[in-house]
């Protein structure tokens, strides 16, 4: 058989191989969370009916009406099924005709209604749906058709991949949404400050779902509802790292693995001593040993919190902290077996070679190969200087490939007495807490005003590779609002992957790349206001030596922003990116598009005289004006102001001049008054 296709059978066996434990796992998870939603409903309903009933009696005592309000929503895979709650509105047509979004004060809500959603009592009737399977007890909060049908289809995708819950991330953080509206326009305000961030709430929950995170969802819902506490501010990364993913990812999963290796090291102590001369502890004293090493190792491991620290992005210099620890636990021993019968005490030299032994295997299971470097790594911080803390805060927002170079850049260079690092602000939730290199990441990107603020930063350093262009806009719009300087550690790290690539690559294209991100604007593709300048000086000279024309045309945004609410920069991003596509649209190839402020685009037109100039403007006027724009938070309508400046034979605005006006202030409605 053919080599080649020998070789393409085995990789596609692999891949189904893996399909296959992909849905077995899936499929397995399913059916334990169902059995779950079952036990746990079945059993609440058993044992809440008689509040139930209660509930009941007082609600159609309260006013007119049903006890029980139906509600249609939006399920698994987009299917409309009936929400049970008790009902917490007169039984009038504007209850059911009005808006989907209830406020403070809304004179719909009953005197005992208010109270039912202020305890979320009035959503006890759902453990039916979880029971009969259309809700689980943890998952995204089902939503009305109305509301739903207006998500961007990406995110209707993600989030209708699972079913509709109880509670969730979302729910916890927007537990009193109604207190959060009070505008006029509730319904504007809530898609446009609350929607977006609940629906990221439930993507980012989609995305990190398991058991043990879903219990500590329930754990939070049970905490956000005790009275007293209720208004506590439980962390939006805690809700996906709760006690129980704590207590496994730092606690549990370790003490396993220490315990295996503490068992190890005793044996082979065992087996070395046995060598030299006659041992006989017993497999039952062995274990018992192994057992102390592993408890002893991981209560002082918490006590130090040398679990807190990311091993597998940690600095090698984090062994000096395995190494104190193995300490504590080995003098521990020996004081313990001091004490101990003669029968069942070891010789000094096992509980010696079981420390050494241990703690070469905790560094191995951390470090996998890097002892000796972190060893080296270590001892040359601790001879280092002492003035570290007393530079210039600094910090890094991302946690991956770039942040480590950025750390090396600032660490292990003759600037770095210069600099302070502060810690990571990253979006992974599990990192939230943990040291990566001995720093800390101390936040969520969200926070990078505040944290500026706090601790007066004076440099970031963006070290994010995969986000998108309106994700990075935002973030940093945030550093430059707070006027603070921002180095891109992620372009700096690709001009290096040019002049040092890695193994095969195609350095044309690096090249092109490279050139692209120096010369273009990151958010829109088009030239920045540098590149674009150079282009037209370049332009301005040819017209000079080929006595040609060509036509200036300077376009301004005005946004019409919904009233009372707020603007966010990841909106006008995705306004800028459409408005960018369709100039591009309407122009040719040999034009020249740039950015020069946020809301200002110009466009170079060679060859073009002003009543050519003048139909590309009406053009694209319509293109952008004609209907409003798509974003994720709804339509947004955009007005243009244009400007146009045409260059000839016979124009009175001299090189110099001509400049002058690209980059001062030619706007106006009337385009006729720009031309010479």
């Amino acid at each position: 058989m053919n080599k080649d296709v020998l070789g393409s059978r085995v990789i596609m066996d692999q891949k189904d191989a893996k399909k296959q434990i992909i849905f077995l796992k899936s499929f397995f998870n399913r059916i334990i969370r169902r059995a779950l939603d079952i036990l746990f409903s079945g059993l609440a309903l058993f044992l809440l009916w008689p509040l139930i009933i209660f509930l009941v009696y007082l609600i159609k005592k309260d006013s007119p009406g049903p006890a029980i309000y139906r509600g249609k929503r939006v399920g698994k895979d987009g299917k409309i099924f009936e929400i049970l709650k008790f009902r917490t509105m007169y039984e009038t047509p504007e209850s059911y005709n009005g808006k989907k979004v209830t406020a403070e004060g809304d004179h719909r809500i009953t005197k005992l209604g208010k109270t039912l959603r202020d305890t979320k009592l009035n959503e006890l009737p759902q453990l039916w749906n979880v029971f009969v399977g259309e809700m689980s007890l943890v998952g995204p909060r089902p939503e009305d058709p109305d509301i739903a049908k207006k998500w961007p289809e990406s995110i209707k995708q993600e989030i209708f991949s699972v079913k509709p819950g109880l509670t969730s991330p979302a729910s916890i953080v927007y537990r009193n949404e109604e207190k959060l509206l009070n505008s006029d326009d509730i319904m504007n305000q809530y898609f446009w400050d609350v929607l977006p961030s609940k629906l990221r709430l439930d993507q980012l929950y989609i995305r990190k779902r398991n058991l043990l995170s879903d219990m500590d969802v329930i754990f939070w819902t049970a905490i956000a509802l005790v009275p007293k506490i209720k208004n506590f501010e439980i962390k939006e990364h805690l809700l996906y790292q709760g006690p129980l993913n704590l207590l496994f990812r730092r606690y549990v999963r370790w003490f396993i693995l220490d315990f295996v290796v503490a068992l190890v090291s005793v044996a082979m102590a065992g087996v070395l001593r046995r060598l030299s001369s006659p041992l006989d502890i017993g497999i039952v004293p062995s274990f018992a040993i192994a057992l102390s090493i592993a408890l002893l190792f991981s209560l002082v491991n918490t006590i130090r919190g040398v679990n807190r620290i990311e091993w597998r992005l940690a600095s090698p210099g984090e062994t000096l902290e395995l190494a104190v620890s193995t300490g504590i636990v080995t003098v521990a021993i020996f004081v313990i077996n001091i004490f101990l019968p003669p029968k069942l005490s070891l010789p000094p030299i096992i509980l010696v070679t079981s420390g050494m032994f241990a703690f070469i295997g905790f560094n191995i299971v951390r470090y996998r190969g890097r002892i000796v470097t972190g060893l080296a790594t270590r001892w040359t911080k601790l001879r280092g200087s002492k003035a570290e803390g007393l530079g210039e805060p600094v910090i890094i927002i991302g946690a991956g490939e770039a942040a480590n170079f950025g750390i090396r850049l600032l660490k292990d260079s003759p600037f770095a007495p210069a600099f302070n690092i502060i810690g990571f602000l990253d979006d992974d939730p599990e990192k939230i807490g943990t040291r990566i290199d001995g720093i800390q990441v101390i936040a969520q990107t969200s926070s990078v005003a505040d944290v500026i603020s706090k601790y007066d930063v004076g440099l970031v350093l963006f070290a994010i590779n995969n986000i998108s262009l309106t994700d990075s806009e935002t973030i940093l719009d945030l550093c430059r609002r707070s006027k603070t300087r921002t180095i891109m550690l992620v372009d700096i790290l690709e001009s290096l992957r040019f002049y040092f690539p890695s193994g095969k690559v195609d350095e044309n294209s690096i090249k092109e790349n490279l050139i692209d991100k120096n010369s273009k604007d990151r958010l829109t593709g088009v030239l920045n206001q540098t590149s674009f300048m150079r282009a037209l000086r370049i332009e301005l000279a040819r017209t000079r030596r080929y006595n040609h024309v060509f036509s200036l045309i300077r376009l301004r945004l005005q946004i019409l922003w919904p009233q009372g609410v707020t603007r966010p920069h990841a909106v006008l991003s995705q306004i800028l990116c459409n408005v960018a596509d369709n100039v591009t649209k309407q122009t040719r190839t040999i034009d020249t598009i740039g950015r020069l402020e946020e809301n200002d685009f110009v466009i170079l037109m060679p060859e073009t005289n002003f009543r050519d100039a003048r139909i590309v403007i009406n053009r694209i006027k319509h293109s952008i004006t004609s209907k409003p724009i798509e974003t994720d938070r709804g339509l947004i309508s955009v007005e243009v102001l244009v400007g146009c400046v045409t260059h000839g034979d016979d124009s009175i605005l001299g090189p110099d001049s001509l400049i002058e006006a690209v980059t001062a202030d030619m706007i106006n409605d009337n385009v006729d008054q720009f031309a010479t």
